[in-house]
């Protein structure tokens, strides 16, 4: 008599599907940030990275260079006139030695460290001029407000993390033998019940029987686990193409791209706006994902 086919093992065919649908993904991402969002951005100034110039005498560097309007920028220098003040100039806004957020002022190696100053908000997009003046010297640097600020980002973010959320379970559902997985972890809780049950009772006979089982069982997990391991590298490339093209066109890898009125310890840093904290790329990329990734294990019935 045949045996049953198994409608749960994944096949051949199944994994082609699949690596077809994240080739699929990858173009829709290309087109949807090459090409779709900048067709309805309003066209704004050069964003250029450029992030330093010294017009007289030495060099100041912005931390960030590219980043929203709002948002805290640090200054630090070398070569700078001695023990002087700093004040500091963006577009036409000017932030005196008093209004600047820390010490702004030149040690006596003439090294600027820390001196801090909010973005003006509702500042436009495009390159903005931050002169810093110290002394007699003028120096100036050139800083970049992105195209795309919250709430826009924080929907970019969150679409791009459903989706890639998505297409992660979609592989899972190709890739993994569930139903097998499934089978396995109810053999394993049993086996485990069992074991505790013989070694309460030190019943020594039973449990050295058990220890080939214990073995032939851990082989079959390792089975498992490959197939999830698989998963992990198939995916693993495009998510990274994907979040490189996000932070591409979002303005850069620590770019703000939401707002939180909780403070959060690493994640969730304080703006220029009281009771408000800014949540960067990264951050708000990785809560999204796991989010979306544990909702839709669930919905797609992935985990076991």
């Amino acid at each position: 008599m045949m045996a049953a086919k198994n409608k749960s093992a994944p096949s051949g065919g199944g994994t082609s599907r699949t690596l077809n649908y994240i080739v699929i993904f990858i173009l829709a991402a290309l087109v949807f940030y090459v090409l779709v969002l900048p067709a309805f951005t309003p066209k704004g100034t050069s964003t250029s990275t450029s992030s330093t110039t010294g017009t007289q005498s030495g060099t100041i560097a912005l931390t960030p260079s590219t980043d929203i309007a709002g948002t805290m920028v640090t200054i630090n220098g070398q070569m700078l006139p001695k023990n002087q003040t700093v004040s500091v100039m963006f577009d036409s806004t000017l932030f005196r030695h008093t209004q600047l957020n820390n010490t702004c002022a030149t040690d006596q190696t003439g090294a600027l460290s820390n001196c801090e100053f909010w973005v003006p908000p509702k500042t436009a997009a495009g390159s903005h001029i931050v002169k810093v003046m110290v002394g007699p010297s003028n120096l100036t640097a050139t800083f970049n407000v992105p195209e795309y600020a919250p709430p826009y980002s924080t929907v970019v973010v969150t679409l791009t993390s459903l989706g890639l959320g998505f297409v992660t379970q979609l592989v899972t559902r190709r890739v993994v033998d569930l139903d097998k997985e499934r089978k396995m972890r109810a053999e394993v809780n049993a086996f485990n019940k069992e074991k505790r049950e013989a070694t309460l009772a030190n019943d020594k006979v039973k449990l050295e029987k058990m220890k080939k089982r214990e073995l032939q069982m851990r082989q079959e997990q390792a089975k498992v686990s490959t197939a999830r391991l698989k998963v992990t590298g198939i995916t693993f490339v495009p998510l990274l193409v994907v979040y490189y093209l996000m932070a591409t066109f979002l303005g850069g890898y620590g770019v703000i791209v939401a707002f939180t009125p909780i403070p959060i310890p690493v994640i969730a840093a304080p703006t220029l706006f009281t009771g408000t904290y800014e949540v960067s790329l990264f951050w708000w990329y990785f809560l999204s994902s796991f989010t979306f990734s544990t909702m839709l294990s669930k919905l797609l019935h992935t985990t076991t």
